[in-house]
């Protein structure tokens, strides 16, 4: 029995094979220039934003790890400026003399005691600190004085006393009359007890 073959025969000579032909290189062509041109680059975008996504959820992952810990130092940290605020008050950068002397009228005030001299005295340079030193005298009874003394201890500057000296006044038991206004007078007890020491703050060396 003998078999068909077909062949398939494209002439070229033919109008519209070779229109075919034509229309299928344009589409080829178009499609080679629109992979090369818009899908090859929007690929390669694709690939960078993942792995622009893949590192920045690997930083909010260390983020959020770290989060306890910022707060641990956001504490820290605000405890040690409590802290070095504490510190300046006690030991200030300068001399802090109008402070001082508010601190001491306070002190008398409540003490009981009068401040009769106030001398400032050179300063003593140290290697990483400054010694600012007077010359204090004052005039009151003798518990009044230790009443002083109490209250100086717990100010805020760091303060040093020293070459404390304690002598029975000799006008006491005499009284001291002074003038007011208006022709008044007013007579006041003499004090029991003068005192004179050395007194020392202290100031960081800028």
């Amino acid at each position: 029995m003998a078999k068909s073959k077909s062949k398939l025969k494209i002439d070229l000579k033919d109008p519209g094979v070779r229109n075919v032909l034509a229309s299928v290189f344009v589409i080829g062509v178009c499609v080679f220039f629109w992979f090369d041109s818009v899908y090859s680059p929007l690929a390669e975008e694709i690939t960078r934003l993942e792995g622009e996504k893949e590192r920045v959820e690997a930083e909010l992952l260390k983020i959020n790890a770290l989060k306890p810990q910022i707060q641990r130092l956001r504490q820290e940290s605000a405890a040690l400026e409590a802290e070095l605020d504490s510190l300046k008050n006690m030991f200030p950068d300068g001399k802090e003399l109008p402070r001082l002397i508010r601190e001491l009228t306070s002190v008398n005030r409540r003490s009981g005691v009068v401040t009769t001299r106030f001398m400032p005295k050179p300063d003593v340079v140290k290697e990483y600190y400054i010694e600012n030193k007077y010359d204090v005298s004052i005039t009151g009874d003798y518990h009044n004085i230790g009443a002083l003394f109490s209250y100086m201890a717990n100010f805020q500057l760091i303060i040093n006393l020293a070459n404390v000296n304690i002598n029975a006044n000799p006008n006491f038991g005499n009284d001291l009359t002074r003038g007011g206004g208006g022709g008044a007078v007013s007579v006041e007890r003499q004090p029991s007890v003068n005192a004179t020491f050395e007194m020392t703050t202290f100031s960081s060396k800028k």
